[in-house]
């Protein structure tokens, strides 16, 4: 059981998952198995399935075929006119003495079955049986027996029962009524007393379970008037009911429930060429005048029993096709029979609506309880084949053994999970807490959730654009290397252009000083022309012109 949930929670929740989840998680904790393996449990679950039936569109279909012996049972949606096969289920056990097992009845989709005096009951949904114990009137301690077996469901108590009406070889004794509960684990002889003067007319048909009830097709040996006899589960005794005012053999009847209503089922063959099957309603359960015919099967040379009504209106029937007998579905309209492509042994077949259910989950497979035997059975070999399988078995095991280190391994990684569970549900108390003080608290969560996904989404674009722009940006990084490599050569002539415009520079400078001394000179030069002309005369002038030749000549060299 969770630290963090309260354990109302959990059990609701629980109760809404699937019978397949449900097996599955049993697996999760010693609690969670405990819980779901309780009959308190079992039964909610049951309850809540029941409450799901009217939407329900499945069906579930035995069907037996010959060599191999086996039985099927197959899940069909019936919201549709393609009647698909959901799910095939087989039955995993075989009959010792007999072809196949005899069918009792069905009830919430538990199936009863017997051969002789050996009573199985089996569950589909979790593909589990159990043998029942050996009932109390047996051929060995009461002679030779007729038996009426039949199986219902007792709503009161929640509890499944098998009853067995016993007649013996004499006709002077009483028939015998002993009756099996699945809550107790056990057969006891019941004080009904089974009214005189009725025989029954459906001996190898299932007896129609209704309202803590199983219902029989009767009649009155004096006037051989039809009739129904019930046997309440729960009270233990049996009544009589009456039959709609209609000319039907007493030889033909069988019972069943159609659209939860008890109905019955005339099959009028006295003229063989224009057979037909009247279907028959009690809309109000225990009022005569309640039964309302609902409609007539035509029989034709196919079709040799009714077995259910459809979603849509047409009516699943049991036919010989040229390959086989097969489960048709008989349009009323057109009297048209459609093949479903489900072949089977003929009069084996049985339909009822598909209820899943946890039922006999905690019970081992093929579990025979000590309560009801007298003594101990012995095991003994009776065939090759048996050692064979117990060989087989053996090797099995010594297998399994070997390979116990893995299973302890797994059983390792299982707790791991279950820690992560749980450190999962911490994270998750703030909104559990949040949904338990406030129903509107989720819709707040789910409109975060919405805004928080829009907002990731917008960041997962913007992470996209800025990817993008990184790629722009390592193309023009990669572009400005490349210029920068073509400036470095360019860098490379600027500095020897800067070294000769430096030397250029220098080289002006002196020429700037050159012309400055040129310019001193000849100012020194005009000034001693002054001097000298005061002096020399005539001769000033010649010296002159060759002291100015001089200076020009000695200029050009500079």
């Amino acid at each position: 059981m969770s630290d963090y949930l309260p354990e109302e929670v959990v059990l609701e929740i629980l109760h809404r998952l699937p019978v397949k989840s449900l097996i599955r998680f049993r697996c999760v904790s010693k609690s969670w198995n405990s819980l779901i393996t309780t009959p308190a449990f079992i039964n909610s679950h049951l309850t809540r399935s029941h409450s799901l039936l009217s939407n329900s569109n499945k069906l579930i279909v035995r069907h037996c075929l010959d060599k191999p012996y086996v039985e099927h049972y197959k899940l069909i949606d019936d919201s549709n006119d393609s009647f698909d096969q959901i799910q095939n289920i087989e039955l995993p056990l075989t009959s010792r003495r007999i072809q196949h097992f005899r069918l009792i009845g069905s009830a919430n989709g538990l199936f009863s079955l017997f051969e002789q005096e050996r009573f199985i009951l089996w569950n589909p949904s979790i593909r589990k049986f159990i043998t029942l114990p050996k009932p109390c009137i047996t051929v060995k301690a009461h002679g030779r027996l007729t038996c009426r077996p039949a199986f219902g469901f007792d709503p009161r108590t929640n509890d499944y029962k098998v009853v067995r009406i016993a007649f013996p070889s004499e006709e002077a004794k009483p028939p015998l009524i002993e009756a099996y509960s699945l809550n107790e684990d056990s057969w006891k002889l019941t004080s009904a007393s089974f009214p005189l003067g009725i025989g029954f007319s459906d001996w190898h048909r299932p007896a129609a379970s209704l309202g803590g009830a199983v219902h029989f097709a009767v009649y009155d040996k004096d006037n051989h008037s039809p009739l129904i006899l019930s046997f309440d589960l729960g009270d233990e005794v049996f009544r009589l009911m009456s039959l709609p005012n209609c000319a039907f053999s007493w030889s033909n009847i069988q019972t069943s429930v159609i659209g939860g209503s008890l109905s019955l089922l005339f099959y009028d063959d006295r003229f063989v060429a224009n057979k037909c099957c009247a279907i028959w309603v009690m809309k109000e359960y225990g009022v005569v005048d309640s039964w309302t015919k609902l409609l007539t099967v035509d029989f034709n040379k196919e079709i040799i029993g009714v077995l259910c009504l459809q979603k849509n209106g047409n009516i699943l029937v049991e036919a010989k096709l040229p390959s086989d007998w097969e489960l048709s579905s008989y349009d009323p309209k057109s009297q048209h029979v459609k093949s479903l492509g489900i072949c089977g042994r003929p009069h084996y077949f049985h339909v009822d609506n598909f209820v899943e259910n946890l039922v006999l989950l905690d019970k081992p497979n093929d579990a025979v309880s000590k309560r009801g035997a007298c003594r101990k059975r012995k095991c003994r070999l009776t065939s090759n084949k048996e050692i064979c399988q117990l060989q087989e078995a053996k090797h099995l095991l010594q297998e399994i053994l070997q390979h116990a280190s893995v299973y302890e391994l797994q059983l390792d990684i299982i707790h791991q999970q279950q820690t992560i569970i749980h450190q999962q549900e911490a994270i998750l108390l703030p909104l559990q807490e949040a949904i338990l003080h406030d129903g509107r608290a989720l819709q707040l969560q789910e409109a975060l959730l919405y805004e928080l996904e829009t907002i990731l989404q917008q960041q997962t674009e913007k992470i996209a654009t800025l990817i993008s722009q990184i790629e722009i940006m390592e193309t023009a990084e990669s572009k400005l290397v490349f210029l920068i490599q073509r400036l470095k050569g360019q860098a490379e002539v600027e500095t020897m252009l800067q070294q000769k415009t430096e030397k250029m520079t220098s080289l002006k400078s002196q020429l700037e000083k050159m012309d400055t001394i040129k310019s001193k000179l000849v100012s020194l030069i005009q000034q001693f022309k002054g001097q000298a002309g005061e002096m020399f005369s005539g001769v000033g002038d010649q010296s002159s012109t060759q002291v100015q030749q001089r200076s020009s000549s000695a200029g050009q060299e500079m």
